[in-house]
């Protein structure tokens, strides 16, 4: 084998290596990308499909609000939730009392 041979292989050797890294980043990186594109193409489809609708009930009483406030509070402080963010409660089954 020459010289010249073995430097040619050499060189596609790394250009193939380090052209497999740069595409495996590229795809990481994807990974964070594409759910947030789905995310605001999903926002928007869904704000022009439905009409905003408003809900009016009966006006909540003090009491309750009070209550509803406390328990947000708590399960803010127990699952550290973002303040400016959503927050989910998770309905569990009642536990019956014996």
């Amino acid at each position: 084998m020459e010289l010249s041979d073995a430097l040619t292989i050499t060189v596609l050797g790394l250009v193939v290596v380090f052209s497999g890294l740069l595409l495996t980043a590229a795809l990481i990186s994807s990974f964070s990308v594409i759910p947030r594109l789905l995310q605001r193409v999903s926002r928007t489809s869904s704000a022009a499909k439905a009409p905003p609708t408003t809900l009016q009930g009966p006006p909540v009483s003090p009491e309750v609000l009070s209550v509803i406030a406390t328990v947000l509070e708590i399960e803010r402080r127990l699952y550290h939730a973002d303040p400016g963010g959503r927050l989910t409660i998770i309905r569990r089954k009642e536990v019956s009392q014996s």
